[in-house]
């Protein structure tokens, strides 16, 4: 990528060990936060901003080594995430108290975020998050498809460093695209495939993987969240464990609705919404839904 070719669309904030990106929009009180999940980015978030920017502030941002950001430290556990999530926060003068939304892998961050920094967060919606007992619940194919996307990141971030995957891309034409690219403006199309695959994207997924386990273990020392409002939005179209036998497929489908009720219950002061027409990819699918959900734990809770 050539040097301001796509300049960041927020700004780039100094932690310490490493520049972070994070996007702010909207105006109001609480502040949104919104985590990516595991190879997200902002811009990941970018038609669920839109929308939620239309009655509070909002912001969505790159965690270390996606998007605009730096590689950060090892390990990348979710701990050290939600740690570096905080400083960015205070550094670049985002307002509290936060509500913050985790997709995916990010509904670990904003949990152990909760756990850390109570008294800054009104509010949590976790959307199709990763529980923290999946591994140990899921059937072998589930391993078997864990471990072959790994090589594959692995291939793809080789691929990227010589030139091959802008190549590839050139080459599959549409067929490349990743789902969100038509549903974005037509502006931010050549930014996501130039900013969003670089090198650090595979570098850095592998880095979290690499660090998933401990992460589960700290997400389950946090405990629960007492009272604290949440909303948990789960996927309805089973189409995550499409690429698994017919047989394991419908038991990790079982696991994974029974792990979402079970996060329903880490708060006293919880509601559960099923995105019907999503996959995995609610933000995606159905960004308005994730945003009415954030609105009406607004006029529920504050």
């Amino acid at each position: 990528m050539k040097p301001n070719s796509h300049p960041p669309i927020g700004k780039l904030v100094d932690i310490g060990s490493h520049q972070l990106h994070i996007y702010p929009t909207g105006e109001g009180s609480p502040t949104v936060v919104l985590e990516p999940g595991g190879m997200n980015w902002c811009l990941d978030w970018h038609l669920v901003q839109t929308e939620v920017a239309k009655f509070t502030s909002v912001c969505s941002y790159d965690r270390a080594g996606f998007g605009w950001s730096e590689p950060g430290p090892l390990p990348r556990t979710s701990e050290q995430i939600a740690t570096e999530l905080h400083t960015l926060l205070s550094k670049a003068g985002i307002k509290k108290p936060y509500v913050l939304v985790g997709a995916s892998f990010g509904g670990h961050t904003v949990r152990i975020f909760a756990e850390k920094y109570l008294d800054e967060v009104a509010g949590i919606v976790l959307v199709d998050a990763r529980h923290e007992d999946l591994d140990a619940r899921m059937p072998p194919a589930w391993g078997q498809m864990q471990r072959s996307g790994r090589s594959m990141y692995q291939v793809m971030g080789f691929a990227a460093r010589v030139g091959l995957l802008k190549l590839l891309g050139k080459l599959m034409g549409e067929k490349a695209d990743p789902p969100i690219l038509k549903k974005l403006p037509a502006e931010l199309r050549p930014t996501y495939l130039e900013v969003g695959y670089q090198p650090k994207f595979f570098e850095s997924n592998l880095a979290e993987l690499d660090a998933v386990a401990e992460s589960d273990a700290q997400v389950r020392a946090a405990g629960n969240l007492a009272s604290l409002p949440l909303t948990v939005i789960r996927h309805g179209i089973p189409e995550m464990f499409a690429r698994m036998p017919v047989e394991q497929a419908e038991q990790s489908e079982k696991v994974w609705q029974e792990l979402q009720a079970d996060l329903a219950t880490l708060s006293s002061n919880s509601r559960t919404l099923v995105a019907e027409q999503s996959g995995h990819g609610i933000p995606i699918d159905q960004p308005g839904l994730v945003a009415e959900a954030i609105k009406q734990m607004f006029e529920r809770c504050f």
